[in-house]
């Protein structure tokens, strides 16, 4: 899964990175197949635009919402690493994958916040009137790994670790009961002699 999260990463930064080099700012979209286009935004908020003028003030400190995105993104993903690493022999494969790709997502778009101050988003798709929010990559990582983890949680469980069972040495023979007292012989005479008696 940390595999997974790293390529998706990659991936992720990569096309970011054409798309900035590629097209320019706000342009037309280009488009492909299906309603899907292609187009380069940027974004201050979270995934699909949400919460995008987000500010904190802590007396007299304003905080930038790109900025405490970009924070609260590094914390998860130290977060989802940190429970994957221990939980990790428990999970199904479609519980693994699933977390792979949240935290590939919360890093990939955590990146962007702390090192542009904007994520860049460039896959649109619009369908007649209904027009969807443009997102990138990690945002798509986020939303699989989410209906993953769902369908995890409603149609698997935790898998449990392979225990071996080692055969010891057999169980030793039952010890055999004493008799009892009224079975044993009886004793003679205190002093070895015995009296005999005439009619």
């Amino acid at each position: 899964m940390f595999v997974l999260a790293a390529v998706m990463v990659v991936i992720d930064q990569f096309s970011k990175t054409w798309i900035a080099r590629t097209l320019p700012l706000d342009g037309a979209d280009i488009p492909l197949l299906l309603g899907l286009g292609i187009t380069h935004t940027r974004n201050s908020g979270a995934a699909f635009g949400i919460l995008r003028d987000l500010e904190l003030r802590v007396g007299s400190l304003l905080i930038d919402g790109t900025v405490l995105l970009g924070l609260l993104s590094l914390l998860v993903s130290l977060g989802l690493i940190v429970y994957m690493a221990r939980n990790a022999r428990r999970m199904t494969v479609l519980t693994r994958t699933a977390f792979g790709l949240v935290l590939a997502g919360a890093s990939g778009n955590g990146i962007d916040r702390l090192r542009l101050g904007y994520v860049i988003d460039f896959v649109h798709f619009k369908v007649g009137s209904f027009d969807f929010p443009v997102f990138n990559v990690a945002d798509s990582c986020v939303v699989i790994g989410a209906g993953l983890l769902i369908l995890g949680s409603l149609f698997g469980g935790e898998s449990r670790p392979h225990t071996t069972i080692v055969a010891g040495p057999p169980p030793p023979p039952p010890r055999r009961r004493p008799q009892p007292l009224e079975e044993y012989p009886e004793l003679p005479p205190f002093g070895g002699r015995t009296t005999e008696t005439s009619d």
